[in-house]
């Protein structure tokens, strides 16, 4: 028995300027001898990996796109929009990005403001849910508006029982210098810990859990990022007017409203604005 085997050969792309295997596919056939007669049997396609099969969600000309197929006819999507970029669902009606160099400039905003919500997400809802379960564990008072109103009126923040030195004019400056620093650091492209390094994604010393070794799981990476960067950024939105209309942090709020769905909800919530704004 004989068998003569040939694959095809590895497919590559670029995105953001780096290459990505696309997946591997076998496409070769095996010839058997069987009592004196040929018989030509086709291999089974590999399957495709995890990774393939995400960025083929992603990224590409039949990516997803902000509306289900039947909905929207691809030949709509304006043709600037290539799905080479993470987060590219083919929605710019205003047609922002039109340019290139305005469509890395708002890439770039969104990228850097989701990263930022993100942080902020987590700052605004974890202090509160330690202080409702663990009590005292993040001082007094840890709803963020009037964790800011502490160092308004002077007084001093507290974590995990220890009393945090920092006053208004403290957090100021430390933030004006290690965000200010960062952001200075990015735009001019030099710090200590490298240069001439991607603005967005710059690996080295700001990747050490190595995930951008792998060019395929970066990619699926960005896109995880950015979809939860948006979803951060609306967040941070829904926390500002809900304390606005409630008076009540976010943890406060979906405690309120899991208690009693139907007597605690954004119709109700709205009823009783006036009377509930928050006071610093």
């Amino acid at each position: 028995m004989a068998a003569v085997a040939s694959s095809s050969a590895v497919l590559r792309s670029s995105f953001l300027g780096q290459n990505v295997v696309a997946p591997r596919v076998e496409s070769a056939s095996r010839t058997v001898m069987t009592l004196g007669k040929k018989k030509t049997v086709a291999k089974k396609a590999a399957a495709a990996s995890p990774v393939d099969a995400e960025l083929a969600k992603w990224y590409g000309p039949d990516r997803r796109t902000y509306l289900p197929e039947g909905l929207l006819d691809r030949s709509d999507i304006p043709s600037y929009l290539t799905g080479e970029v993470p987060g590219d669902y083919g929605y710019d009606p205003l047609g922002l990005s039109k340019k290139p160099a305005d469509f890395e400039k708002y890439r770039a905003n969104e990228v850097i403001h989701g990263r930022w919500a993100m942080l902020g997400a987590a700052g605004f809802i974890l202090p509160e849910a330690f202080n409702k379960y663990v009590p005292g564990v993040c001082g007094p008072e840890a709803v963020w508006f009037k964790t800011g109103a502490l160092l308004l009126e002077g007084d001093s923040i507290q974590y995990l029982g220890a009393t945090v030195p920092l006053n208004l004019a403290a957090a100021t400056i430390a933030e004006v210098l290690l965000v200010g620093g960062a952001e200075y650091y990015r735009a001019k492209n030099a710090s200590p810990l490298g240069s001439d390094l991607d603005t967005l994604y710059p690996g080295g010393s700001f990747d050490p859990l190595g995930l951008s070794s792998d060019p395929d799981t970066l990619a699926v990476l960005k896109v995880k990022e950015l979809k939860n960067g948006r979803l951060a950024m609306f967040s941070m939105l829904g926390f500002f007017i809900q304390a606005k209309v409630t008076g009540e942090g976010p943890v406060e709020n979906l405690t309120t409203h899991l208690s009693d769905p139907f007597g605690n909800n954004l119709l109700t919530a709205l009823g009783s604005a006036a009377d509930r704004a928050p006071t610093l």
